[in-house]
This record gives C-alpha cells, structure tokens and sequence, in this order.
C-alpha cells in the first residue's frame, strides 16, 4: 500500500530583508503523487537582484520534471535511483538555463546569473529517499527509534566550495551537485531546510556539522504528527523573536511522516 504524508511547511525574510520591506528570497513547494513525496526548496543568492524569481522559478520546474519522472519510473534499486536523479538534474538545469536566457532578452537589464539560486528536491516513496541538491540546503531524515540522520549535511569543510555552487551560471554544477539515494525501511520523518537554519538545527563539531539537533527536531516532528496539524505552525516558529534574533538569514523549513 503507498504511502501517505503528513506536510508541514513555511518561509519567512531574513531581518534584514523584513526591515527594507522586501520579501524573502527562498522558495518552496511540496507535492504528494500515489504515496510518492515531492519536497523542493531553493534559496536565491542574495548577491543577485532577481534571485527571489530565479528561486520560485526552479522550485516551478523541478516540480514538474521530477513529478513527471515519479509518475513514469517505479524505481527498485540504488542506481536505478541515481540514473532518475541524475536525468531529472540534466532537464532541470537545461530549462532552467533556457527560461533564464528567455528572461535576459526580454528584460534589459537582467542577465541570467542574476537568477542564481540553490535546489534541494527530496523524493520520498518509501522505503527509498532520494535527494539532489546543488548548494547548501540541508536534509535530515528520522528512523522509527528516533534517531536522526543528516542525509544530506550542511556545506563546509572539505565541501565549502559548495555553499557557493548555483543553477546559474550552470558551468559548474555539474560537478557541485549532490546526489544520495537511501533505503530506509523504518522511516519514520524528513526535514528539509535552507541554509539560515543551520545554526539552529545542526550541531557542530567547530566547523564540521555533526549531527541534527535532537531536541529541536522532537518538537518540530510534533507538529506534523497530530490529528489535525496546524497548516501556520511552521511560519509562526520561523517568523518568532526566538528564531529571529538567532539568525537574520531568510528561512524555509519542510516537515513531513508518512501516516
């Protein structure tokens, strides 16, 4: 029998955003096909002027192009995972790049770097996860015992080079892209977050993310578990004096358990 998803999201602008009256530069959509769960989350670069509209663009198309791949592929084996991942990656970068030239000419005084944005797009039909994420977005996923997993960690270290890659310009994403594919047989939870949640929800080891936060995770995981979960939940912690005075980036978090 497919599964069936409890969902939980929110965006909030970054402090300084808020107080220049601009709107926040993340972008997210969610999408359930058969038991089959889409999670996408972008965040435009904040050096770039239409990084807001370069973000809800690729959350728009990667939508369609793995929705698409979902509902055609059933899946059964790690690489048969990756070779999803990796044409669904290929087609999203391809109209990502044509929409973003097609926008340049019709606007003057837009090139299409300045569209430049991350992806992070989790596809969940359990018991596969699997995840494709070009910069710095953050996927953890619970078991059934309650422990927690970075399935894809915050960018540093080794991989800091990363934290900078974007959709565009698409010369080097190639090789910046992140790809896992995970059986999880007791999944029981997936968090997806962009990168002004970090501090908040991963624990360090100096400059090496180690683990999710286990405390922070057991009340958010809460939200989405009742009967009835409150569809604003997420924004009103997000959009918080405790939450704001901890981080002044923009902010976009995905929760979802399968029922």
């Amino acid at each position: 029998m497919a599964a069936r998803w409890s969902v939980l999201g929110g965006s909030v602008a970054g402090g300084a955003h808020a107080r220049a009256g601009l709107s926040g530069q993340d972008a997210y959509a969610t999408r359930e096909l058969d038991g089959t769960l889409l999670l996408v989350t972008a965040d435009g670069a904040g050096s770039r002027r239409y990084a807001a509209t370069g973000a809800n663009l690729v959350v728009t198309l990667a939508l369609e192009v793995f929705g698409a791949l979902a509902a055609d592929q059933r899946p059964a084996t790690t690489a048969a995972w990756a070779r999803l991942l990796d044409v669904a990656r290929h087609r999203v970068i391809r109209r990502f790049r044509r929409a973003a030239w097609a926008l340049a000419r019709a606007v003057g005084d837009l090139a299409p770097e300045d569209l430049a944005t991350t992806l992070t797009v989790v596809v969940a039909r359990p018991p596969w996860v699997a995840v494709l994420a070009v910069g710095d977005g953050v996927v953890v996923v619970r078991a059934a015992d309650g422990n927690l997993d970075l399935l894809v960690a915050p960018t540093g270290g080794a991989d800091q080079s990363l934290g900078t890659a974007t959709l565009l310009p698409v010369a080097r994403v190639r090789g910046h892209a992140r790809r896992r594919v995970a059986r999880l047989p007791d999944l029981t939870g997936i968090a997806v977050f962009t990168d002004g949640l970090d501090s908040l929800l991963v624990e360090y080891d100096g400059a090496r993310p180690r683990q999710p936060g286990a405390e922070a995770f057991a009340q958010l995981f809460a939200l989405v578990e009742g009967a009835e979960p409150d569809p604003m939940a997420v924004t009103r912690i997000l959009a918080g004096r405790r939450v704001g005075a901890l981080t002044d980036d923009d902010k976009t978090l995905l929760l979802a358990v399968p029922r």
